[in-house]
């Protein structure tokens, strides 16, 4: 059912049964016509993601996720979760939406270096609130992002060359299951779903809370350089050449831009398109000079914002967009181990065109501390490549976007021959969230595991929204 068709005519349900559900929650129940059931239907791209949830249930206590998961069992009903940021990869049409918007509890323990997280947490409250210890979580580049959900697909942040991916630093999970169970996951409990719980998203149940480690970051030297668009095969070269001298403490990313010639940027953004070298050093800030100084001398910069910020402002180093703008988009990834001449030919004459669709492009270096990590310790993949590209095009409509996916596609079959079969989830967009993209972005093993976890914890794919992992 599409959600034209379900908008129109929503599921009913028998009052008893609903009033019942309602009167167990701490938190709230919202259907169709409801106050509040329109926003909390709404995902980050609240214009362009448009869901009809049959019934919206906002838990205060992970005994509400139970409660939901057992009247969605009576009811048939299939079950998405919005966690604290940018959401799931398909409309959950018809079916019981767990909306965490209100469990948004932090709790820092000092001693142990961990934290305790809710759902609803997004990246920028766990930095907060371990900054004022002076630790660090693993979370991503951009603040919006709901922690709990980037945890389990993987998570590649600012710190992924030295400490691995967010998913490493899961501790300990609390897990509602489609059954209704609510397990306490660790190594020593149910390690199986532990192991699928570190980068196998939300396949196998919802958590209602995880505890993770955090590490000794108190600041950071990081920041950004941009150079025009002309020198863009210069500057991709030199950066090819540079990552594989840095270290482990730095991780680095580079992207082409297209800035809209919009009266709200700066002069010299406006119209620009420019090629930008992002990175954040865990040093000093005299190490950090030096070891950028390559990168920050290939000619004059549009602008160069590097600096020592203590790490509550990692933020503003990829300087993400806090709100979604009310574009369409469109989304190509792969991984590399290199770039070849022809790669770097194909990515600046493609993508450095304005006029091929193509908004950014973002390329980031991983390797050091990602590879180390076992299938054994987590499915989370991409051990093999050190370079992960994701292209991204958008326009005010679908159609508008013809141009852009084309130039993608044009670009990515170039550089076939150099792309490894790695894929990472989390780089995957709603439009291209299909089950084989999914089942592609793990080994033949790994997929395996996670299918058999996948008929032992929900096998009538209850939990089915996400980069979804079929049971067999």
């Amino acid at each position: 059912m599409n959600s034209e068709t379900q908008a129109i005519q929503p599921m009913t349900f028998d009052p008893a049964r609903l009033q019942a559900l309602r009167a167990s929650l701490q938190g709230s129940a919202l259907v169709p016509g409801d106050e509040g059931y329109d926003t909390a239907r709404q995902t980050w791209e609240a214009t362009t993601f448009e869901q009809h949830p049959a019934i919206i249930v906002l838990p205060a206590a992970a005994a509400d996720v139970v409660a939901a998961v057992n009247f969605a069992r009576e009811h048939a009903l299939p079950i998405a979760v919005q966690g604290g940021g940018h959401g799931h990869p398909h409309p959950a049409d018809g079916a019981l939406l767990v909306n965490f918007a209100n469990m948004r509890g932090v709790q820092i323990n000092a001693e142990t270096a961990t934290a305790r997280i809710e759902p609803g947490v997004k990246g920028l409250d766990i930095v907060q609130a371990a900054s004022q210890y002076g630790l660090a979580p693993l979370t991503g580049f951009a603040p919006t992002v709901g922690f709990v959900g980037y945890l389990l697909g993987g998570g590649f942040g600012w710190l992924v060359r030295q400490y691995g991916p967010a998913a490493g630093s899961l501790r300990s999970a609390e897990v509602v299951t489609a059954d209704g169970r609510l397990l306490q996951v660790s190594e020593n409990s149910h390690p199986d779903l532990f192991w699928g719980l570190r980068g196998g998203g939300g396949n196998f149940g919802i958590v209602t809370a995880l505890e993770c480690s955090l590490y000794p970051v108190k600041e950071v030297f990081g920041g950004q350089i941009a150079y025009p668009i002309a020198q863009g095969k210069e500057v991709l070269r030199a950066y090819s050449r540079w990552v594989k001298t840095v270290p482990n403490e730095l991780t680095t990313a580079l992207r082409i831009v297209h800035f809209p010639p919009s009266p709200a940027l700066p002069p010299d953004l406006r119209g620009a398109s420019l090629i930008v070298v992002l990175a954040c050093y865990n040093g000093e800030a005299t190490a950090g000079e030096a070891l950028l100084q390559p990168m920050r001398t290939l000619g004059t910069p549009v602008y160069d914002t590097f600096a020592q910020i203590p790490y509550s402002q990692v933020a503003t180093i990829a300087n993400d967009p806090t709100e979604a703008p009310p574009v369409f988009y469109f989304r190509g990834a792969g991984a590399f181990q290199d770039f070849s001449d022809g790669d770097i030919e194909a990515i600046i004459n493609t993508a450095g065109n304005p006029a091929s669709g193509i908004f950014v492009v973002e390329i980031r270096h991983f390797g050091d501390a990602l590879a180390r990590h076992s299938e054994d310790a987590m499915p989370f993949a991409l051990r093999r490549a050190t370079l992960f590209l994701v292209a991204m095009a958008v326009a005010p409509s679908p159609d508008a976007l013809a141009t852009g996916k084309q130039s993608i596609a044009t670009m990515m079959q170039a550089m076939a021959p150099s792309a490894t079969s790695e894929m990472l989830i989390n780089g995957l967009g709603p439009e291209n969230a299909s089950p084989e993209q999914t089942r592609a972005s793990y080994s033949p093993e790994v997929y395996r595991r996670l299918v058999a976890l996948k008929d032992q914890y929900d096998p009538q794919n209850t939990f089915r929204f996400n980069h979804n992992i079929l049971p067999s």
